[in-house]
């Protein structure tokens, strides 16, 4: 009798199974869609600063839309994704009849039906609620371990639908692993199954998955903002040695290979892919051409080593056309030199396509310090950016085309390098991140001459602020109220720009740039001192400090005292000049070390004139210019 079901309605029926399942979340979606009652108020969605409109994308605050919907597909892509990296055969495997199995089905063969009726572009106030949330339902509810999946007719800005001028081919691929995940030139046609076979036996773990972007990439809520679908990186499955697996998307896309460890020899075979434009060596210089011409893909990748770009098949095309560049070769040449390597030299790292560079290096050697390896790959998305213009992450995201020597490019790779430890106290997050761009743009400039279209900054107005601070009654808090209080990135950098310019001024380092790089090495260094801390403080400059009192320093005495032991400089009396206030404690720290004191001067720089020639000098080579309360601007470099 305890076993015994009996209900009044297929509904009630429905309703039982789900709550049993605990699906109970989803249930609610289905009977909105059967009812097809969906009607949000989104007024109620506000903008980054909290302020309401419907023209907003942060709709966390609708009435409704998390427990009538977002939680029920939110559970389905729990289900989905679940199934799939499992990889567990629902419509071909071993029959079964559980109530569970059955529900699982039905639930992705009502997406796939939602899923050919998407529309792109939506909007979620001028479409109707219900035909949106279908599409959304659509997008949680893929499944991709199967032999049947048909394409989704419409994928909006992401790519065609119809690849019927393709046919389909076999690729093998050979790799030498390297983390996170490399390319392959392969593509999955949307509908069309892909077997794969991985041939090696190396001992590292291997997963395939498809396509690159981030699900933040698509801003359904924003006003015409749900212009493709939401999740177009698939699961990343697991494919051991020998093993075959098959699948099939309904979006298509390039075909990645993820790896647990480096330097390992992988082979993948692919079968029943299409080879859109891929350039990984000289060797594809005409196919990639023709196929970048031919335009039979919406997607082309040009991979380096160190660096891949994936890229819409417009803005590869733009990249391509960059007349510093002209092609597929010169552009990955210079992605290797100003993406892989200046950046992470700058980072103080060593390791494959990175420069050795004496005075970072002897520096850590001196110092019985260790420089960090970097042996991984890095990527860009030129497509849509996960959040504002461009957004950090490997991969970034970004709405412009692919250049290694842009702002934007760098800037966002700056964003993985940077250490909130270098910023003095008030200072904003992107004071930190330019300084790998501007080096890359140094060395773009010392290699070719040409402009490398630095970002303005304001060298002169600062200058004036801190003449003006010498006639102050308190210069610090003169400092504090004129010129910190109300500064922005541009005027935080340019005090680390000044430091860089009295090194090299000075004469201790060739390229004051480097300080950079043994701060780095010295702040990755901290935290490995801390687990011998008597033993190893001195070699971090740090001798004079107890355990508990490194523990506790802020970031103004750390930069004090790691600057100056960086540069064997003496940077008291430049920061006081500069209104940065220390502790005693660190004063005399640096005083211990006894090194030439850094002069109160300021050196003139044009706007962009910091990494490049300028009237003042050349790059960080600049005219220096007394902070004494006197001294006016140099006009024209006189």
């Amino acid at each position: 009798e305890k076993d015994k079901a009996s209900w009044d309605t297929v509904e009630t029926m429905q309703a039982a199974i789900f709550k049993k399942l605990g699906y109970a979340q989803i249930d609610r979606v289905l009977a909105h869609f059967q009812k097809q009652d969906y009607q949000f108020d989104w007024t109620q969605c506000e903008d980054s600063k909290g302020n309401k409109g419907e023209n907003h994308d942060h709709c966390g605050n609708v009435p409704n839309l998390q427990t009538e919907f977002l939680d029920g597909v939110t559970e389905l892509k729990r289900i989905t994704t679940a199934l799939d990296t499992r990889k567990q055969k629902l419509f071909n495997g071993p029959a079964a009849t559980r109530d569970e199995r059955r529900i699982q089905k039905l639930l992705i063969l009502l997406a796939d039906k939602y899923r050919q009726g998407a529309q792109y572009p939506m909007d979620k106030v001028q479409t109707d609620d219900n035909v949106f949330m279908q599409s959304y339902f659509a997008d949680h509810g893929l499944y991709n371990y199967r032999k049947i999946n048909p394409a989704q007719s419409d994928m909006g800005n992401f790519s065609r639908s119809d690849f019927s001028h393709i046919s389909a081919t076999n690729k093998l691929v050979k790799l030498i692993s390297k983390r996170n995940f490399r390319s392959t030139g392969a593509y999955a046609l949307p509908g069309k199954t892909v077997k794969i076979t991985r041939k090696d036996n190396s001992d590292l773990t291997v997963k395939v998955f498809i396509n690159t972007q981030r699900s933040g990439a698509t801003h359904q809520f924003q006003k015409n903002g749900y212009t493709r679908p939401k999740y177009l990186q698939t699961p990343h499955f697991e494919i051991r040695p020998g093993e075959s697996i098959e699948l099939t998307s309904a979006y298509g896309g390039t075909l990645q290979l993820e790896f647990s460890a480096n330097n390992l020899p992988v082979e993948v075979y692919f079968e029943n892919i299409g080879e859109h434009p891929y350039w990984a060596s000289p060797a594809d210089d005409q196919s990639f051409t023709q196929k970048l011409n031919a335009g039979d893909y919406d997607w082309a990748e040009v991979v380096t080593s160190g660096f891949e770009v994936h890229s819409t098949l417009e803005k590869m095309r733009k990249s391509i056309a960059n007349p510093a560049w002209g092609n597929a070769k010169a552009l990955a040449n210079a992605t290797m030199r100003y993406m892989s390597n200046y950046p992470h030299v700058l980072a103080g790292f060593k390791g494959p396509g990175i420069d050795v560079v004496d005075e970072i290096h002897d520096f850590a050697a001196n110092n019985n310090l260790t420089i960090e390896t970097l042996d991984k790959v890095k990527h860009m998305n030129a497509d849509q950016a996960t959040c504002g213009y461009g957004c950090s992450g490997n991969p970034y995201d970004a709405y412009w085309a692919f250049s290694p020597t842009a702002h934007g490019d760098v800037h966002e790779l700056g964003h993985g390098l940077e250490k909130n430890r270098f910023r003095f106290a008030g200072w904003e997050t992107h004071s930190t991140t330019n300084p790998y761009s501007y080096y890359t743009k140094t060395q773009y400039f010392a290699a070719t001459g040409n402009d490398p279209d630095c970002q303005k900054l304001p060298f002169e107005s600062v200058f004036e602020k801190l003449q003006a601070s010498v006639n102050a009654t308190d210069s610090t808090a003169y400092l504090k109220e004129n010129l910190w209080k109300t500064s922005k990135w541009s005027q935080q950098v340019i005090l680390t720009i000044q430091a860089m310019m009295q090194a090299q001024k000075m004469g201790e380092l060739e390229n004051g740039w480097h300080l950079l790089a043994r701060l780095h090495i010295l702040e990755r260094e901290l935290k490995r001192a801390k687990k011998d801390w008597e033993n190893k403080k001195a070699s971090i400059g740090f001798g004079n400090y107890s355990e508990a009192e490194i523990k506790a320093i802020n970031n103004n005495d750390w930069m004090l005292v790691s600057l100056s032991f960086a540069a064997g400089l003496d940077y008291r009396d430049f920061l006081s000049m500069m209104g940065i206030e220390y502790s005693q404690k660190a004063a005399d720290q640096v005083a211990s070390f006894t090194y030439p004191k850094v002069p109160k001067s300021y050196f003139a720089s044009t706007p962009q004139g910091y990494c490049k020639a300028d009237a003042y000098g050349n790059m960080l080579d600049k005219m220096p210019v007394a902070i004494d309360g006197t001294s006016t601007w140099p006009v024209d470099g006189g």
